[in-house]
């Protein structure tokens, strides 16, 4: 995430008591001693504190060091889903660049108490500058520091500016221009920014025969959001000219790409056209080039899979794949278990189209065509850099599988992802690349096939009762569940659910396993002898999770189906 470096500069230079958080880290097994030296030797050459050094450079994963923060203060911890918003009139006793500076925000007062979210601030700067602001003492809440310095970025951003107005302004303005002397680029600005407001991972316009429709994909459903005038075909133009399209081309599809700052992060934006009956239609994606990463038990991995997928992922060598269609949290899903290996002492490297998340210590690259750089030919590289963790972010033709399972085969840890319906379509899907049934026996570890689910909304979820057929499908415990649904709110966009949690099933190779596959046993086999070592399919997940009042019978419909099993 990208800071004002002045603002990081002031915050690096001030002294911070590091051997108390050192020693506390050790003694909890969470640092050895060798990285504490290590990390106060960076120290002494960097001039950081030291648990912003930790982050940086993976000694610590960032839910860690805050949360062991939090219990020394005993200060409650917050997840970033549970952060509250802040009373405009509260931020308006502070601003922005000192919130930043100072690593804190306000929320809300209550009697002679202002509520305050911490991030990396210190607690008595934070009492002092508020009690001499506002006279009321401090009651703090602590989150994660990143976290906390997005939602501060997002909450004087968007309390400031009513971004629907200025998008609905900037509109208007750009329809009464008729001779084109304004850029629509204020107008996308806008658009990106409301996007991001919204939690939107994609931006569709679609055109119609009297207007063009604005659409975001939000918690991976589409939420129509306004029409525009035809007029407004204009801003087309000029997403294909910052795209870096052909202009001129209105008959075949293009792709293309863009970077922009949205609140003070850069993201990657995807651009796709078509051509329609009535006109180009429109896709950008929002790729955030996130500097923090989640963990599997953030993400919603439930405990004792959590404990698994560790062991899977601590192996020395192998191949692990994510399957899964577009948009179902594999990458994220990878990149998570990158958090497992020991950053420091392990060679990570990555090859990714585009980088998504920054991994502290690893070596990452992107995919570049146009210069012959592709996954295989990344592959080609890496085992001359000594590596013992590779992640690869998707194996699309014979030449990556090949070169993947190769590198699985020389004693390296293999991560990636591959297109395929669900744990069983996977071998299959790995012979029509070419590799042989003996190969894949032999260095295949582990496949894990994930879906996301719509979350109900924390906010506003409330005790739902069932349907007989929704009870009937349940099974057992069908009668007796915390089902729950959201009622919506303003939080949710008042669709009843805010954020995602996986479903999932792992599928980790036994030896048995690998003999059916060495001897081309077919799918049907392989899936008998898995059931009958107690594998837990998706959809018994997914059921457990509506048991427990976390999403709906709806949502599982939706996005697996009710009959996947029969």
């Amino acid at each position: 995430m990208t800071k004002n470096k002045s603002t990081d500069e002031s915050k690096d230079s001030a002294p911070h008591p590091s051997g108390r958080l050192g020693e506390r880290l050790m003694e909890r097994g969470i640092l050895s001693l060798r990285q504490f030296q290590f990390a106060m030797q960076k120290q002494s050459v960097e001039k950081l504190r030291l648990g912003l050094l930790l982050i940086r450079y993976g000694l610590v994963r960032e839910d860690v060091l805050v949360r062991e923060l939090a219990a020394r203060k005993s200060i409650p911890f917050l997840t970033a889903d549970l952060f509250p918003l802040p009373d405009a009139d509260v931020l308006r006793q502070f601003n922005r660049e000192l919130c930043l500076l100072k690593g804190f925000l306000p929320i809300k007062r209550e009697g002679d108490e202002l509520e305050v979210l911490l991030g990396d601030g210190d607690e008595a700067s934070v009492s002092e500058l508020v009690m001499h602001r506002t006279g009321l003492k401090c009651r703090f809440l602590q989150g994660a520091f990143s976290r906390v310095s997005q939602h501060i970025r997002e909450s004087y951003y968007f309390t400031q500016n009513s971004i629907e107005s200025l998008v609905n302004q900037e509109l208007r303005r750009l329809s009464a221009d008729a001779d084109h002397a304004i850029s629509p680029d204020k107008c996308l600005d806008y658009l990106l920014h409301w996007a991001v407001h919204e939690r939107a991972t994609d931006i569709h316009l679609t055109p119609s025969a009297t207007s063009l429709h604005l659409f975001f994909r939000i918690d991976g459903v589409l939420r129509p959001m306004i029409a525009l005038p035809l007029a407004l075909r204009r801003l087309i133009v000029f997403i294909k000219l910052t795209s870096e399209m052909d202009i001129s081309e209105q008959r075949r599809p293009q792709d293309g790409s863009f970077h922009s700052m949205i609140l003070d992060q850069p993201y990657a934006v995807r651009v796709s056209i078509i051509y329609t009956e009535f006109d180009e239609r429109v896709v950008l994606r929002l790729l955030p080039e996130r500097g923090e990463l989640s963990n599997l038990r953030q993400l919603g991995f439930l405990e004792e899979d959590v404990e698994h997928l560790e062991q899977i992922f601590l192996r020395p060598a192998g191949l692990v794949l994510i399957t899964g269609p577009t948009g179902s949290g594999k990458s994220t899903t990878m990149h998570a278990a990158l958090q497992i290996q020991s950053l420091v002492e392990s060679n990570v490297l990555t090859v990714e189209d585009p980088i998504e998340y920054r991994v502290p210590g690893s070596a990452q690259t992107e995919v570049n065509r146009h210069a012959g750089y592709d996954f295989s030919n990344a592959l080609r590289f890496f085992l001359r850099h000594d590596p013992d963790v590779i992640l690869i972010g998707e194996i699309r033709d014979a030449e990556t599988a090949q070169a993947a399972i190769e590198a699985s085969a020389t004693g390296h840890l293999v991560l990636s992802t591959l297109h395929a319906p669900n744990v069983f379509g996977v071998v299959p899907r790995l012979s029509l690349l070419g590799l042989e049934p003996q190969t894949v026996a032999d260095n295949l570890i582990a496949i894990m096939s994930q879906r996301l689910l719509r979350r109900n909304c924390p906010h506003c979820s409330e005790k739902a009762v069932l349907t007989p057929g929704e009870r009937k499908w349940l099974g057992g415990g069908g009668d007796e569940t915390d089902a729950r649904r959201g009622a919506g709110c303003k939080v949710c966009g008042f669709s009843g659910y805010h954020g995602r949690l996986p479903v999932y099933e792992i599928l980790e190779l036994t030896q048995s396993l690998a003999n059916l596959i060495a001897d081309r046993a077919g799918r049907e086999a392989i899936y008998r002898k898995t059931i009958e070592s107690g594998f837990g399919s998706m959809l018994e997940q997914a059921k457990w999770r509506v048991r427990n009042g976390q999403t709906t019978p709806e949502e599982v419909r939706r996005v697996i189906g009710w009959g996947v099993e029969e």
